[in-house]
């Protein structure tokens, strides 16, 4: 549900560690809505066992106050220069994704940046010294 929110309650979003998209600005209000996740129905059961297996294994909990600390930084520069972006918390690690080929993961030790080719290109540069007082940006080539 599309609701319009100051910049304030945006860095109280993520403060409170709640996935969110911003969809759009109307002056200086911003739209944002609930990160939306396609749900894949696996019909195989012997992948569905392994996938199961997988979930038990992986990693509970939330970012690090670090980690949160940044991406509220980077958000508010973002909101800023009204970019449209999705932040998405998992544990020990948040992914600020502009499109499904650029995206940035802040993990424990570095941050991953996937589909920029320099720290200056697009919605990179405008964050870039923000994350790397985080860590060291690493540039990964997205897979296809």
């Amino acid at each position: 549900m599309a609701r319009q929110v100051s910049l304030n309650e945006l860095l109280s979003i993520v403060n409170n560690v709640e996935n969110f998209e911003v969809i759009d600005y109307q002056g200086d209000s911003i739209i944002i809505d609930e990160v939306r996740g396609g749900i894949v129905k696996i019909k195989d059961e012997e992948t569905k066992k392994e996938l199961s297996e997988l979930r038990k294994r992986s990693p509970r909990g939330k970012p690090t106050p670090k980690q949160i600390s940044t991406t509220a930084e980077a958000v508010k520069k973002l909101a800023e220069n009204k970019v449209k972006f999705k932040v998405i918390f998992g544990p020990k690690e948040v992914i600020i994704r502009f499109d499904l080929d650029h995206y940035i993961r802040l993990s424990d030790k570095d941050v991953r940046v996937i589909g920029f080719s320099s720290r200056d290109e697009g919605a990179l540069g405008l964050i870039a010294d923000v994350l790397e007082r985080y860590g060291p940006l690493v540039f990964l080539r997205r897979v296809k």
